[in-house]
Order: structure tokens, then sequence, then C-alpha cells
């Protein structure tokens, strides 16, 4: 009866040791659902506003972000 479960308890475990990878804080699928919400909150800002935060390569900076979306 105990190896009927086995089978599929080592299968589970098998698949749960990639969860921390890809869903964990830092994970693929966290950046990307980040990205995304990040994406449908676009917010968009003033020129000189855009120039003060975001010019010279930081676009992806958090203050470039948290300025102008």
């Amino acid at each position: 009866m105990r190896c009927r479960h086995a089978g599929p308890g080592l299968l589970l475990l098998m698949l749960l040791t990639g969860c921390p990878s890809e869903f964990g804080k830092d994970g693929r699928v966290n950046k990307a659902s980040h990205q995304d919400t990040l994406n449908l909150v676009h917010r968009s800002c003033d020129r000189a506003t855009y120039e003060a935060f975001c010019s010279n390569g930081r676009e992806k900076t958090a203050r470039c972000i948290e300025e102008c979306g």
C-alpha cells in the first residue's frame, strides 16, 4: 500500500524542488508578474521629470519607475 503512494510522492517532491527559483521572491515568475503589473499601471511623466530621473541610462532604476512608471 505504501509503494502506491511513494511514486506520486516522489514525483511531487521532484516538481516542488524547482519552485524557489521559479516562484520565490526573486524567481522568474515573480519578476515577470511584477513587470506585467508595471506595464498595466504605466504612468507617463513630463519631459523635465523624465530628464531628471530617467535620462542617461537610468530607465530601469527604482526612482525612475516610481516617478514615471
